[in-house]
């Protein structure tokens, strides 16, 4: 993987000269390689069994949430780490991740909840289906599709207006799981005046930035998942790595701007 290709497209397409931080992900996980390849592995894992429980009936679907908590918590503990300067994967800590990723569950899905109503009253009389950023990107021929068979001018409201909507919850989201990575209460998370003095501190204009390329990388590698490798053995390993590093740019990228709030805060 050329991680100075990656470097490149960040800084020439993202539009900011400032930040690296699809290599910096890469040189954080990859610090330690063994430990990489087994947190990779166990990823890929607890990816396949969510994936075969959200196929089957509608019970089994809430045994996906097992995983998907798991692999949620430790997303907490890399931004926990991130925030306070670590350079690599941290150690699994079982009780920590099972804590934090029921936390930050029900933080996520109070906020994508919110999006979800609101996006769902845009697109119903527009005639399209929920939007999710992230699947439109990763299958592109289904959406071009889509795009394409409807009205042209409802086409355009539905992708503006739904990218906007999308931007502004989890830009606050973002600030929401920091802050509950931080002191562990989802008291924290939901105190909306206190994600606001947060972003103060940190500086709207900066916070933007920063989270603009995060979304900008997480699209890049979204992007990338449509390139298909023809042999299935290694389609696969790759869709994983690439999978596994938007999960990681999500929380290191996220702990990486909460710590500017840190770092600011001790010097006061």
């Amino acid at each position: 993987m050329n991680v100075k290709f990656f470097s490149f497209f960040t800084i020439e397409f993202g539009g900011i000269m400032s930040l690296n931080l699809i290599k910096d992900v890469w040189d954080y996980t990859t610090y330690n390689k063994p430990f990489f390849l087994f947190i990779l592995i166990l990823f890929l894992i607890l990816c396949i069994i969510k994936g075969i429980f959200e196929d089957m009936n509608t019970y089994a679907w809430y045994l996906a949430c097992v995983p998907y908590v798991f692999i949620s918590g430790y997303g907490m503990i890399i931004t926990k780490d991130r925030l306070r300067h670590g350079k690599r994967l941290p150690k699994i800590l079982v009780k920590d991740v099972i804590v934090l990723g029921v936390k930050s569950t029900i933080v996520s899905t109070v906020f994508l909840l919110v999006q979800d109503m609101i996006l769902w009253s845009i697109s119903s009389p527009l005639d399209f289906p929920e939007f999710d950023l992230e699947d439109m990107l990763m299958n592109m021929p289904e959406t071009i599709h889509m795009l394409y068979s409807h009205n042209p001018v409802h086409t355009v409201v539905f992708l503006v207006v739904s990218l906007i909507v999308s931007y502004i919850l989890i830009f606050f989201m973002e600030i929401a799981l920091a802050k509950l990575a931080d002191t562990g209460s989802i008291l924290d998370a939901f105190n909306l005046y206190c994600i606001k003095k947060i972003i103060d501190v940190i500086g709207w204009g900066n916070y933007a930035k920063h989270y603009t390329l995060i979304v900008f990388s997480i699209g890049f590698y979204s992007l990338l998942i449509n390139i298909e490798i023809p042999i299935v053995a290694l389609d696969y390993a790759y869709q994983t790595v690439l999978l596994f590093l938007i999960f990681v740019t999500q929380y290191v990228g996220i702990g990486a701007v909460y710590s500017i709030f840190k770092e600011k805060q001790s010097d006061d």
